[in-house]
């Protein structure tokens, strides 16, 4: 005998913005609860050194240029998309870099921040939906937008003492990106993990103090 059993009720959430694809495949698309730690590090990649172009019938190819020295980086980026689109990225050897690539229709929906222009000519804000997820995962957005456009240095003061110079060295983070509205979300992501931040200018943000700099020495560390 079959019997018909009802459907469990639906999982407690805000609504997934409606689907931006063309056409609209709701079903195909993705939800915030189907989102986590990756997406959170492919957003700060994406927002660094990320743009998606349209190629053909509605498809849009993320495109993420990354320096060709750091194997460890392209390969975390390549794991991210497979994990965020379920689709294995291509890759292919510009000068001095590697442009990671992946064709899907739904990219358009995971990266509402796509635009005309340069990012830092036009407002780059978060949906509600990222924030909650950058909220929750504020370390991984943090790696993705250091392995972007940021990077990690050692600073060496001499000091004189007796009868020779003492060399004392320590880490700094730094972080740089001409738009005002991607530099906020890097020092407001840094302040969800108690990570104090200093404006050198209007496009560059540095980690110093000890404490600061060891918490992100905790999960980012030297480029790879």
């Amino acid at each position: 005998m079959w019997v018909r059993i009802p459907p469990a009720a639906p999982f407690a959430s805000i609504p997934w913005p409606i689907c931006q694809a063309s056409p609209p495949d709701p079903n195909a698309c993705v939800d915030e609860r189907g989102l986590g730690a990756d997406y959170a590090y492919l957003l700060g990649v994406y927002l660094g050194d990320g743009m998606l172009t349209r190629v053909h019938r509605g498809v849009w190819r993320l495109r993420i240029s990354l320096d060709a020295r750091y194997l460890g980086i392209i390969g975390s980026c390549k794991a991210a998309i497979e994990e965020v689109a379920v689709r294995t990225p291509g890759q292919f050897l510009r000068i001095g870099c590697y442009e990671i690539y992946s064709n899907w229709k739904h990219w358009i929906c995971v990266f509402p921040q796509h635009g005309s222009g340069p990012k830092h000519q036009r407002r780059i804000k978060l949906e509600e939906w990222q924030q909650r997820l950058v909220e929750r995962h504020p370390a991984e957005l943090l790696t993705g937008l250091i392995h972007s456009d940021g990077c990690r240095a050692i600073n060496r003061v001499r000091r004189p003492l007796k009868g020779r110079v003492g060399v004392y060295e320590y880490p700094r983070y730094f972080f740089s990106n001409r738009s005002a509205d991607i530099i906020e979300i890097f020092r407001s992501a840094c302040s969800l993990i108690g990570v104090e931040t200093r404006l050198n200018n209007w496009f560059s943000v540095s980690v110093a103090t000890r404490s600061s700099v060891e918490i992100l020495e905790s999960f980012i560390g030297p480029k790879r």
